[in-house]
């Protein structure tokens, strides 16, 4: 338990950086870590995915909190784009969160994966419509963020891995695309994490100590300590990487945490 345990505090650095440089929480690299961890935490297999993707988007509300406050502090947030976005979001957020609860733990494993090819494609296809003016088109962002909503909250990655490439669809810098994608994933997040500690495990008569709905809290706060210090260096990092860099490395990590669900 000793080892699963540090390993989910090493994680959280990875998960900080990446949130900080990508604005996409961690829950692309914390998720399948979970799905292998928790087993040897003590949990039983059928609650095993619902329970990584609670504890994932409890993880990422303060990890992305972190990162959210440095970009906000560089003036890189769109605020217009994040008044959009939100309201349908939230309400995406809660019937994603509510299916996680109730679907078959091997088919939430593959939609996750299928999700992070589709988006690793979209990023490396350069094609893209004009800039328009007068700000985003509400209608089809509104949509698309409940979409992103529900899904985000189905699998446990916060929403910043979709409203990264949503963004840069329409344009929007890729440092903005991050800063905005980071400040939703808060709300997301939280949306997500008290639906999920709202859910009631199927145990029988066994309780587990520190399993609250679908979040394992040892797990959670081992991943925390690290993660939320680590999202602020990764912030920093992102404002004096190159934006290229950024859209290559986002695409590699989503194609190899697909490939790593597809085989497991």
């Amino acid at each position: 338990m000793l080892i699963s345990l540090l390993m989910c505090v090493i994680a959280g650095v990875f998960a900080g950086l990446l949130s900080g440089m990508l604005g996409i929480g961690g829950g692309v690299l914390i998720v399948p870590l979970l799905i292998y961890l928790l087993p040897s935490l003590g949990l039983p297999a059928s609650i095993v995915v619902p329970t990584a993707i609670g504890t994932s988007l409890a993880t990422i509300m303060i990890t992305t909190l972190a990162s959210a406050r440095g970009h906000a502090k560089r003036g890189y947030v769109l605020w217009p784009w994040v008044r959009v976005i939100l309201p349908t979001l939230i309400l995406g957020g809660f019937l994603g969160a509510y299916l996680g609860t109730q679907l078959a733990p091997e088919l939430l494993q593959r939609i996750f994966a299928v999700i992070l090819s589709l988006l690793a494609l979209r990023m490396i296809w350069k094609r893209q419509p004009s800039k328009r003016e007068g700000g985003p088109p509400n209608w089809i962002v509104r949509a698309w963020s409940a979409v992103i909503g529900v899904v985000s909250a189905l699998v446990g990655i916060g929403g910043g891995a979709l409203v990264v490439p949503l963004l840069h669809f329409y344009q929007i810098a890729m440092r903005n695309a991050v800063a905005v994608a980071a400040v939703t994933s808060v709300v997301l997040a939280a949306v997500g994490t008290l639906t999920y500690m709202l859910g009631r495990p199927d145990l029988g008569d066994a309780s587990i100590p520190g399993l609250v709905g679908y979040v394992y809290l040892p797990a959670w706060l081992a991943i925390v300590a690290t993660s939320a210090v680590f999202a602020r260096v990764g912030a920093s990092i992102a404002h004096r990487l190159p934006v290229r860099y950024l859209q290559r490395a986002f695409a590699v990590l989503l194609i190899t945490i697909a490939v790593h669900l597809f085989i497991s």
